[in-house]
C-alpha cells in the first residue's frame, strides 16, 4: 500500500510497528522539555532574557548564541565570525564563561527498492539492515561547549557523543577547539588557531536534520589544528586558512599527508541590501586539497595511489526576505577524480518559509541536491535527493522536526565504480527533536 502514487510514493507498510518507537521518542522529548524548563515561570524568564547566570558575573548561558554555535545545518563554516560578532554586539560579555548543551535525536524509517542499499545521506552503512526497509532510533549528538570571552581573546571548545561516527572514530569526541585573537570593535580582523570546520563554502541545508550533497561531498573538517586569518565587517566575511597536510574528518586531504602547512582554503562572502527588506549574499571559495585526488577511492582511509592535488571551487548565493530565504550552491573539483575519471560536482537548490503552526514559530523547507562523479550513463554517474522539511519551536529550548526524503541513485564514495547502482530509489521519513541550553 502506498500514499500519493507517483514521485512521492511512500509505503505505508514501512510505518507499521513503528508507532511505539515514535511514541517513546515523543515521551523522551517531553521529559527533557521539563528538565530544561522545570516550571512555566522559569521557562518564561528564560524566553524573555535568552540567558541565565549560573555564577553571577562569571558563568552563564546564552540560548540564542548556543543554538547558533551547535547548529550543523546553517552557518556551517563560519562559527568564529559568529562568536566574534556576538561579542561585538554585546551578546557575549567580556570576562565571562558561557556554557551550552545540545541533544539531537531522530527516529528514521527507510524503504529502498533494492535490498541492502539505502542511499540516504548522513547515515553510515553499519546502521542499515540487509532488507528493503528499516526503522531505528539514532542519537545524532549529545554535545557540550564552552566559550571563554577575555579581552582580545575568544576561546571555544566542544565535545560530543554521537551514534553516527565515522569508521575508526570514537563515539565520544573532542570535536572542536580554537582560540581567536581579535576585537571587531577595534579592528575588523582576527587570527585563530584550532581544530574546526574549514572556512570553505556555505553548505547550509534548510532541512531540519539531513544535509545536502554539497555538504556530503565537500564539507571540510580538520583533524589537526589549522591557522585562520579573517576579515569581518557588517557585510563582508573573508578568511584564509592554512591547513596541515593530513587526512581530515571529511573532504580534507593532501597528496602526502606529511603534516606541513601546504594545504589551504580561501573563502569569502558579501551581502547587498536590495531595499524593502530584501538582501542578497554572494559567496565564493577554494580548497586546495581534497580526497578526490587518487585512482583509489580511499574515503575515509588515508592511503591511495597516483595522488595529485585536486582542489575544489565553490560559489553560492542567497536571497532573503522578511519571511523567506532562497539559496543555490555549486561546488566542483578542479580536475577529474582519478578513481572515476570525472570531476566531482555538487549542486543544491533550496528555499524556506518562516511562519507559524498552532501558534508556534515554524519553518517549512524544500531542498533539492545532486552529486555527480561519473560520465553519463554509468552506474556511478549521480545521486539525487529531495527533502520536504518542517521544524517547529515548541519552546525556546525545544524544536521538533519532520522530514520526507526521496533519494535516487546509490553511489558510495568508497569504491563507487564497483558497488554503485543507478536504479536504487528510496523513501524516508525522519522525526526528531533538538534540545538546547
Amino acid at each position: 500500500m502506498f500514499l500519493n502514487k507517483g514521485f512521492f510514493d511512500f509505503p505505508v507498510d514501512v510505518l507499521k510497528g513503528n508507532i511505539m518507537i515514535i511514541g517513546r521518542a515523543a515521551r523522551f522529548v517531553a521529559i527533557l522539555s521539563l528538565v530544561f524548563c522545570p516550571s512555566l515561570s522559569g521557562a518564561e524568564e528564560l524566553a524573555r532574557s535568552g540567558s541565565y547566570d549560573i555564577v553571577p558575573g562569571y558563568v552563564q548561558t546564552e540560548l540564542g548564541y548556543s543554538d547558533t554555535m551547535f547548529d550543523r545545518q546553517e552557518n556551517v563554516t563560519n562559527k568564529i565570525s559568529l562568536a566574534l560578532r556576538a561579542r561585538q554586539s554585546g551578546i557575549l560579555q567580556t570576562n565571562r564563561l558561557y556554557l551550552g548543551g545540545r541533544f539531537t535525536g531522530t527516529v528514521i524509517s527507510e524503504h529502498t527498492n533494492t535490498a541492502g542499499k539505502f542511499p540516504i545521506l548522513s547515515r553510515l552503512p553499519p546502521s542499515h539492515a540487509a532488507g528493503t526497509s528499516d526503522t531505528y532510533g539514532v542519537v545524532n549528538d549529545v554535545s557540550l561547549n564552552a566559550t571563554l570571552a577575555l579581552p582580545m581573546v575568544t576561546a571555544f571548545i566542544q565535545g560530543e557523543y554521537t551514534e553516527v561516527e565515522y569508521p575508526g572514530q570514537d563515539s565520544t569526541q573532542l570535536r572542536k577547539y580554537w582560540i581567536a585573537i581579535g576585537d571587531l570593535n577595534r579592528a575588523p580582523v582576527y587570527l585563530a588557531i584550532g581544530r574546526k570546520t574549514v572556512n570553505f563554502g556555505d553548505f547550509a541545508t534548510y532541512a531540519p536534520f539531513t544535509h545536502s550533497h554539497s555538504g556530503h561531498y565537500f564539507w571540510a573538517q580538520t583533524e589537526d589544528p589549522l591557522i585562520e586569518l579573517g576579515y569581518l565587517t557588517d557585510r563582508t566575511e573573508l578568511a584564509l586558512s592554512l591547513i596541515p597536510a593530513h587526512r581530515g574528518l571529511r573532504v580534507v586531504s593532501s597528496t602526502d599527508n606529511d603534516g606541513d602547512y601546504d594545504n589551504f582554503a580561501v573563502n569569502g562572502s558579501h551581502r547587498l541590501d536590495l531595499g524593502n527588506g530584501m538582501r542578497l549574499k554572494l559567496g565564493v571559495g577554494y580548497l586546495r586539497g581534497t580526497i578526490y585526488d587518487s585512482a583509489i577511492a580511499y574515503h575515509p582511509p588515508s592511503t591511495g595511489n597516483n595522488r595529485v592535488w585536486n582542489g575544489a571551487y565553490d560559489a553560492n548565493v542567497t536571497l532573503s526576505g522578511e519571511n523567506f530565504d532562497v539559496m543555490g550552491e555549486f561546488t566542483q573539483t578542479a580536475n577529474a577524480w582519478p578513481a572515476t575519471g570525472h570531476k566531482v560536482t555538487a549542486v543544491t537548490l533550496q528555499g524556506r518559509y518562516r511562519s507559524n503552526l498552532i501558534g508556534r514559530p515554524a519553518v517549512y523547507s524544500l531542498s533539492a541536491s545532486r552529486g555527480t562523479q561519473g560520465a553519463s550513463g554509468t552506474q556511478w554517474e549521480k545521486m539525487d535527493q529531495v527533502i520536504l522539511g518542517l521544524e517547529v519551536d515548541v519552546t525556546k529550548h525545544v524544536k521538533i522536526g519532520a522530514e520526507y526524503l526521496y533519494n535516487d541513485g546509490f553511489v558510495p564514495l568508497i569504491t563507487p565504480t564497483v558497488i554503485s547502482d543507478a536504479g536504487v530509489t528510496s523513501h524516508t521519513l525522519i522525526f526528531g527533536a533538538k534540545l538546547t541550553f
